[in-house]
């Protein structure tokens, strides 16, 4: 009886499975040597991605020029407090000017609040008894970022994703009273390309307004 098609395909599919080291160690699904430790250790992290790994130092060093290292910055300057810049009279700009986005906090995804100089309205969703919100932020430059929020009382946590690590608040202080949507700022230093995730809450309100801005 001569085998069936599906007999000597399942046939060379097994012969190529042996041949290529398939079904053997899988400790890096992503293909490669295997990951051994951290190179940007202990002044940074290292980020593997399709586009090639790279370094996240810390502040006060920068990337190696000549492999994955973390060296010090030669041009750092170590500051006395975070500038706020204009203290958000160009986030309030934004409160009569737009662009304008309403973005609404679900269990199933995390929605973007990455836009460019945009004033968000946000829209958070009940858990127990009060009201929280994630949201997706991907830093587009290196330096101070504000989150500018219409309530001082809502907190405020920012976790860079890939490592589930909260980035240090750098600081909070009231806004210059140039609108009343923007009453509170939360500094943070960003690294540019890092995807950070956004939690708000839990707080008592169920919607607040948001300006996310690169300030130096």
């Amino acid at each position: 009886m001569r085998p069936t098609f599906r007999v000597l395909l399942l046939a060379a599919c097994a012969t190529l499975t042996v041949a290529c080291g398939g079904g053997g160690d899988d400790s890096n699904p992503d293909g490669g040597p295997p990951t051994e430790g951290d190179p940007c250790e202990p002044n940074g992290h290292i980020h593997r991605e399709p586009t090639g790994d790279w370094c996240h130092c810390n502040k006060g060093y920068i990337a190696a020029e000549d492999g994955l290292a973390c060296v010090p910055d030669p041009n750092h300057v170590p500051s006395e407090g975070f500038d706020f810049g204009d203290d958000g009279e160009h986030a309030c700009w934004h409160v009569t000017n737009g662009p304008f986005v309403t973005v609404t906090a679900t269990e199933a995804r995390h929605p973007r609040v990455d836009d460019f100089h945009t004033y968000y309205t946000v829209k958070l969703r009940p858990e127990n008894g009060q009201y929280v919100g994630t949201f997706s932020y991907k830093s587009f430059a290196t330096g101070n970022f504000v989150v500018y929020l219409s309530n001082a009382e809502v907190p405020v946590t920012l976790i860079e994703t890939a490592i589930e690590s909260t980035v240090p608040q750098a600081g909070t202080r009231p806004t210059g009273g140039f609108c009343d949507s923007l009453t509170h700022m939360v500094g943070y230093e960003l690294t540019d390309r890092v995807q950070y995730t956004l939690q708000l809450g839990p707080t008592s309100l169920p919607e607040l307004n948001m300006v996310i801005e690169h300030v130096q």
